[in-house]
């Protein structure tokens, strides 16, 4: 099954195939958690969120639209109900970072620093621009995908992007 397409998924799960819908979620959950943990910082809650975003994905399926990758809509789903969370919760907080696993430990233990330290300084960022950090430079999108998510135009991806990092330079030194 894990050759079947998104779309063929979709589409036998509006068909009434539970299964189908079971395959997307074991498809997608763990990046979809990663977003969410790395918005609200607190991974009960990320759970929540993802778990809430899946339903939220299932109740709409009918309105996917398939001239759009699938992957982009859930995306937008779960960036949504993180972003509600921290309205509604009124709450800051800083993204993930991979700690290197360098053999060195006087290395190892420099980077987690400047990780941490990073980390609370993106924390500190205010929200549109953490997200856009979060998803361009720890989930890797695209200025495209990333505008379509948040559904804002490339160019206003590109000034937040510019604005973070100014303030994350500022921040830093």
């Amino acid at each position: 099954m894990a050759d079947v397409g998104d779309y063929d998924l979709i589409k036998r799960c509006l068909n009434g195939d539970n299964s189908a819908f079971d395959l997307l979620v074991k498809r997608y959950e763990r990046q979809m958690y990663r977003t969410a943990w790395g918005i609200v910082k607190n991974s009960d809650t990320a759970k929540d969120i993802t778990q809430t975003g899946f339903l939220k994905c299932w109740k709409k399926l009918h309105t996917y639209n398939p001239d759009f990758k699938f992957y982009s809509w859930l995306y937008r789903i779960m960036v949504n109900e993180s972003l509600n969370h921290l309205r509604n919760k009124k709450t800051h907080s800083s993204l993930s970072l991979y700690h290197s696993s360098g053999e060195n430990p006087y290395l190892k233990l420099l980077k987690k620093e400047e990780n941490r330290i990073l980390a609370k300084c993106i924390g500190e960022l205010p929200t549109d621009y953490r997200v856009v950090i979060q998803l361009r430079h720890f989930e890797e999108l695209s200025y495209k995908e990333i505008a379509g998510i948040l559904d804002i135009e490339p160019r206003t991806v590109k000034s937040r992007l510019y604005t973070a990092r100014i303030q994350l330079r500022e921040k830093l030194l």
